[in-house]
């Protein structure tokens, strides 16, 4: 269960894209009687102790959420209904490509890491720079970063590189918004989707 969020700013795609660092997320419904409540069925038991590991009293668009087992083992669909934006409160993201964990070595490529400042980006265009992030996040009401760097000669077909915001929330916000942001890909036929996850300070200096 996850409690405290926004009910105007939040909705299943904008959740599932914070829970997904975690674990697989298989399907997630808000609650009508109590606006700002969702239940997360998750894929395994260890994804939703690492959730509430790490998310337990973060905050995002202002408010500090909650995290904590639900008693019910899975999620009965039942009817759906309108969140404020307009958007479904039941979602199945059981076959979502965005699912990181779909197996051991995709798991291992997850660092599991609890909110930071700092965000790292991964399978962007090779010409994306700062100009172009900072307007994304124009586009979807994110405050821009502080900081923004990309990483020299990692691939010739993607780029990656880390962005900073001066507090924890502006991240938390930048990553429900625009993790997953579909980009042009001037190169070919298939758009990009740039890729969000939370980084260290270190990582920072060590790239």
């Amino acid at each position: 269960m996850v409690y405290g969020l926004d009910p105007d700013r939040i909705n299943c795609d904008r959740l599932f894209n914070i829970l997904c660092l975690y674990g697989n997320v298989e399907k997630i419904k808000f609650m009508k009687s109590k606006p700002g409540s969702a239940m997360v069925e998750m894929g395994e038991p260890f994804a939703v102790d690492r959730a509430i590991m790490n998310l337990n009293q973060a905050e995002i668009f202002g408010k500090k959420i909650n995290l904590c087992v639900s008693k019910q083992l899975a999620i009965v669909p039942g009817q759906s209904y309108e969140l404020p934006d307009n958007t479904t409160s039941y979602k199945d993201f059981s076959d979502s490509r965005h699912n990181r964990f779909g197996s051991p070595d995709k798991a291992a490529k997850n660092r599991i890491q609890s909110p930071t400042t700092l965000l790292h980006f991964y399978n962007s265009p090779t010409d994306i720079t700062e100009e172009i992030f900072a307007k994304i996040c124009e586009e979807h009401s994110v405050e821009p970063p502080s900081s923004f760097k990309t990483f020299a000669g990692k691939s010739e077909k993607s780029s990656s590189g880390l962005v900073e915001w001066h507090d924890k929330n502006s991240a938390m916000e930048a990553l429900a918004l625009i993790n997953h942001y579909s980009m042009k890909n001037t190169n070919g036929p298939y758009p990009y989707t740039m890729k969000l996850c939370f980084s260290t300070s270190q990582q920072w200096w060590s790239e």
